[in-house]
């Protein structure tokens, strides 16, 4: 992508070490902006995930440093309609249904009432098509589109329907500047129609000192597999709870724990009965994030089968851990897993390749601490403080150039 202010990751194996960690000192704008950003959830919402963090992140981050910050969300159940959350306002309206159309209208009613310099719009389900309903600038901030894998979750009708809402994405965006949380969703925008020249990739950050382990590494008898993350039917779980029934015949002692909560996890259970398996399989439910350090910690290794994903922030999540990753060989995934490097990248659906990968890396001590060694490495390029730079010079550039271009 032909982006000044993104750096991509460099797509060698070898990470070699980390980059020097060259961050602006916190400054005041020249101009106090008010920057609206709309997402379909804020970080405190029960289903939040790697979206809704990245947003938090980049966010707080851009507020600490001079600019004022709304976010428009959906309600949940004992939610406020109005909110702080750290730096942030938050007004909350609608619900998973009907959050694209609420917060839209709210957008232009606030803009009614008191200055807003740009809306952001935080893309991880249907759009919020604000570019055809307002001549104030918008920034799309794509973390990954369904595609046809809104099949998997949803009743054919209303999949069909968000299908071909993210239809109207090249007619809506094609001449507006864009971010894409990773090289991956950037390409898949450019192939439904948007301009490289006008795409920006904004990496996920991971805050390192959190994940660096005090004292010793916590053991356990068994070795374990852990997913981390929403237990969604698009994510397609079953792929490695088949492949982990196949393992357990010749390593009875493996254990596999979803870490996480969704709609899934009925059907998952009854899948890991059939299977019989049930006794060796864990499902956590909701869990605190020293709960969920631990598990990161205690994994043998975190698996990932997603067939399609914007980025996979738990890999590098567990990558700061040393933990290595398995997962899909599939868009997102494969930006932030470095096949036989910090882990390894496996064909989607192929349960067989999965029980190999999964043989092989409990089996094998020493590929676990080569896979571990390079995968904190690996970690290290992802920094929140950096990234929410970059957001916070393209926003900056943006509302300049549409001053210029108001003026006569």
């Amino acid at each position: 992508m032909a982006v000044p202010v993104s750096e991509p990751v460099p797509a060698a194996l070898d990470v070699g070490p980390a980059p020097a960690r060259d961050v602006p000192e916190p400054r005041q704008p020249e101009r106090r902006l008010h920057i609206v950003v709309l997402d379909y959830r804020d970080i405190h919402h029960p289903e939040a995930g790697g979206a809704e963090v990245y947003v938090n992140e980049i966010f707080q981050r851009i507020a600490a440093r001079g600019h004022r910050v709304t976010l428009l969300c959906g309600r949940y159940r004992g939610a406020a309609s109005e909110d702080r959350i750290g730096d942030l306002r938050v007004l909350r309206s609608g619900n998973t249904a009907t959050v694209n159309f609420t917060a839209a209208r709210g957008a232009l009613a606030l803009a009614r009432a008191e200055p807003v310099d740009i809306f952001v719009e935080s893309i991880c389900k249907l759009p919020f098509l604000l570019p055809l309903l307002t001549r104030k600038p918008v920034l799309p901030v794509v973390h990954h589109l369904f595609g046809h894998t809104i099949f998997y979750q949803l009743n054919p009708l209303v999949a069909s329907y968000a299908w071909l809402y993210e239809k109207l994405i090249p007619l809506c965006y094609r001449g507006v500047r864009s971010v894409a949380v990773s090289e991956s969703t950037a390409r898949d925008l450019v192939d439904r129609g948007l301009r490289d020249s006008h795409i920006d990739v904004v990496h996920n950050g991971v805050d390192w000192s959190r994940y660096q382990l005090n004292g010793a590494a916590p053991t356990g008898e068994s070795p374990l597999l852990v997913y981390l993350g929403r237990l969604k039917r698009y994510k397609q779980l079953d792929v490695v709870l088949r492949a982990f029934a196949q393992v357990r015949k010749e390593m009875p002692a493996l254990r596999l724990a979803f870490v996480g909560r969704g709609d899934d996890q009925s059907r998952l259970e009854a899948l890991a009965r059939s299977l019989g398996v049930a006794t060796a399989v864990t499902f956590t439910g909701f869990v605190s994030e020293e709960e969920k350090l631990k598990w990161l910690r205690r994994a043998t290794a975190v698996v990932y089968p997603s067939p399609k994903e914007g980025w996979g922030l738990s890999a590098i999540e567990a990558a700061a851990c040393g933990t290595p990753v398995l997962a899909s060989d599939s868009q997102g995934l494969r930006d932030a897993v470095r096949n036989d490097v910090t882990g390894f990248l496996i064909p989607h659906r192929d349960v067989g390749a999965w029980a190999r990968r999964i043989v092989e890396i409990v089996a094998d001590a020493a590929l676990r601490a080569r896979l571990s060694a390079a995968a904190r490495e690996w970690a290290r390029r992802f920094d929140w403080d950096i990234e929410a730079d970059k957001m916070r010079r393209i926003i900056e550039e943006v509302v300049l150039g549409a001053q210029r271009r108001s003026c006569p």
